[in-house]
């Protein structure tokens, strides 16, 4: 049966990379970011404070430390190389791009935690960065392809997907002691905090009042939805059902935006960028699905 809650946050989620491309048409990122996180923030925490006003204090001095360090690479870290990575590569090739996440995770939990590493694993690594590979070169196989534009903000995007691995898998332990959604909000409340400086010194808030009415909509669906709900969302679904059925979702992610870029964006759907695209997704079905057992 359908989850339309895990399938809603996968959604906001992939069009996420849309909405920011359009919001950054007109604001720096030193100004969106802020603007994200806080009204993300303030939507989580007012759903947690309605459940439990004292939540705050189920993490100690210590715990505060983690949240600010987890929240500084994980939210703020991974929210600027995005962002900054938006203004030079297309939608549709960041949605690719951070598609490889939880292979990033299987090859760093094989190093940092452990955790056994088989050879569908490793295929299915081998096949993620070979996709990774097409789509940032585009199928240039020479250095010329460091003359595109778009190659800079390739890394970039690539960087924020490295940002997320260390905040998952470095944040393992600390992430498990605690119920997700007070540990997400004080992480996210966190980064706004974080992000809040960098907006003041960039100090474009009059900005603001010139905004138009689409780049208003992006601000208002990147905290609202994509920061706010897409987390209610998905954590609601994992609680109704198990993890590798909601898991599954996630293959939809860089389809939603494939198609909102296209008809949203007007972005260019190259034959390379779907081949990469299909490779990282085999690639990711490899190493994230168990084998079969044998009876």
């Amino acid at each position: 049966m359908l989850s339309w809650r895990a399938f809603l946050a996968v959604l906001f989620w992939g069009f996420s990379f849309i909405g920011t491309k359009i919001v950054l048409r007109e604001i720096h990122p030193f100004t969106l970011l802020p603007i994200r996180y806080g009204l993300g923030s303030l939507f989580l925490l007012s759903i947690q404070l309605s459940q439990n006003r004292s939540f705050f204090r189920e993490f100690s001095s210590r715990d505060w430390g983690s949240i600010f360090i987890l929240s500084s690479v994980g939210v703020s870290g991974l929210g600027l190389l995005q962002a900054f990575g938006l203004l030079y590569t297309t939608a549709i090739h960041t949605g690719w791009i951070i598609a490889i996440n939880p292979l990033l995770i299987t090859l760093s939990a094989r190093f940092f935690l452990g955790e056994a590493f088989t050879m569908r694993k490793m295929i299915g690594v081998l096949s993620g960065f070979v996709g990774v590979f097409l789509i940032i070169t585009k199928g240039v196989f020479s250095f010329s392809f460091f003359r595109f534009t778009s190659t800079y903000g390739d890394f970039l995007v690539l960087l924020s997907a490295l940002a997320w691995t260390a905040f998952t898998v470095g944040g393992k332990g600390f992430l498990s002691r605690y119920a997700p959604m007070p540990t997400i909000t004080a992480i996210m409340l966190s980064g706004f905090i974080v992000l809040l400086p960098l907006g003041l010194l960039k100090g474009e808030w009059e900005r603001l009042f010139q905004l138009s009415l689409p780049a208003w909509g992006g601000i208002f669906f990147l905290g609202l939805c994509c920061s706010g709900l897409g987390y209610l969302f998905w954590y609601s679904a994992l609680e109704k059902r198990d993890s590798t059925t909601v898991g599954v979702y996630l293959y939809f992610e860089p389809l939603a935006t494939l198609i909102g870029a296209y008809f949203l964006l007007g972005e260019e759907i190259r034959w390379v960028t779907l081949l990469g695209g299909g490779m990282i997704l085999f690639g990711v079905f490899m190493a994230t699905q168990n084998s079969r057992k044998k009876y």
